[in-house]
């Protein structure tokens, strides 16, 4: 066989290789589609039911800050069956060094152009914390038409060469639920369209019927609709910023009352303004103490480690991995019993 022969199969092969995937695979959540151009490289992808060549389709690409591809396509998937949209969700994007990010996404986008069909001023992103402000950032370099904004914003302000539309959706109990409102106030002063949300859970992806709204949003279905300014808002967020300066000041003991106290308030029935804010502190606590005790156990200062587990643990004591990290860090620390102990503390938790 000549080489322009092999050469001629070959791409031909790689041709009917996606006329299988879109023939086959559409209507259903694939889990793993392996860049042809890296192949350490794969995101989850969801096909319309109706989908063909014959079009040219929009995309939505999501991050997730654990690089859980399936998890936003799976939330997105009855929405894109409804409206026509392609979702690919990065099984690489995640929380951490930048370098691998854009890899994963130019990988991602680079393969999904390759296979598909799109739209090429109809591509978006949506993204849930740090995915979500790699989304943003993404935008407002041009390469996106919009984008879905789920458990964070840009951070303390939005820069002024934001003008993409933007859907923010906000867990109630979220402890960025702020940032996103005041984003959303931000964007609709700039006079950029912008539809806001919320719902009740914390920190996490959008339900499936926001997930409806938002594309209904990008296509033209539903109109542009910005958070409101409040008192309730504002009230909420002031004394989340109290509790959260008293924390911080706060010695052991201390820390150990008001995270007791806190978790009392979090436990009320009455969705009102103490069982939010300390929902949102819990979490953003929570999430605050693993965050450190991770990056001081990388910079080998291991004493400040195992007092970031032991918040971590006042916040959840039922968690075994809370436990198991604690124990770590004091055996690495050299603190014998206090990893005695934390081992015997998540052996008891972890029977439960």
């Amino acid at each position: 066989m000549r080489h322009n022969d092999w050469v001629r199969g070959f791409l031909i092969g790689i041709l009917f290789f996606a006329g299988l995937l879109s023939a086959q695979d559409s209507g259903k959540i694939i889990d793993k589609v392996v860049c042809s151009g890296n192949a350490d490289v794969s995101y989850a992808l969801y096909l319309p039911s109706n989908f063909s060549r014959d079009r040219a389709w929009p995309i939505l690409y999501c991050l997730d800050p654990l690089a859980r591809g399936r998890v936003p396509v799976e939330r997105f998937a009855k929405a894109a069956e409804a409206e026509g949209f392609i979702v690919a969700g990065s099984n690489n994007s995640r929380n951490g060094p930048m370098a691998p990010v854009r890899e994963a996404i130019s990988a991602m986008v680079a393969d999904t152009r390759e296979r598909f069909r799109l739209d090429p001023k109809r591509a978006y992103a949506a993204g849930f914390s740090g995915g979500s402000r790699v989304a943003l950032s993404w935008a407002t370099g041009g390469q996106v038409a919009g984008v879905i904004a789920c458990g964070a914003a840009f951070g303390p302000t939005t820069p002024k060469g934001a003008r993409f539309p933007v859907y923010e959706a906000a867990g109630v109990d979220d402890f960025n639920y702020h940032e996103l409102h005041q984003m959303s106030l931000e964007l609709a002063r700039a006079g950029v369209p912008n539809r806001f949300s919320d719902f009740p859970a914390g920190h996490e992806w959008l339900p499936e019927d926001l997930a409806l709204d938002a594309l209904q949003f990008f296509n033209g279905k539903v109109l542009a609709r910005p958070a409101v300014e409040s008192k309730q808002e504002k009230n909420e967020f002031l004394s989340y910023e109290h509790w959260k300066f008293e924390l911080a000041e706060a010695d052991a003991l201390r820390r150990a009352a008001i995270i007791q106290d806190l978790r009392k308030s979090a436990d009320r029935t009455a969705d009102d303004r103490e069982r939010r804010v300390a929902r949102r502190m819990l979490a953003g606590t929570f999430i605050g103490a693993i965050e450190a005790a991770r990056q001081f156990a990388e910079d080998k200062q291991y004493d400040a480690a195992i007092r970031a587990w032991e918040t971590a643990a006042l916040v959840r004591p039922d968690d075994p991995g809370v436990w198991q990290s604690l124990a770590m860090a004091a055996a690495a620390a050299g603190d014998r019993k206090k990893e005695r102990r934390s081992l015997e503390r998540y052996k008891s938790v972890s029977a439960k």
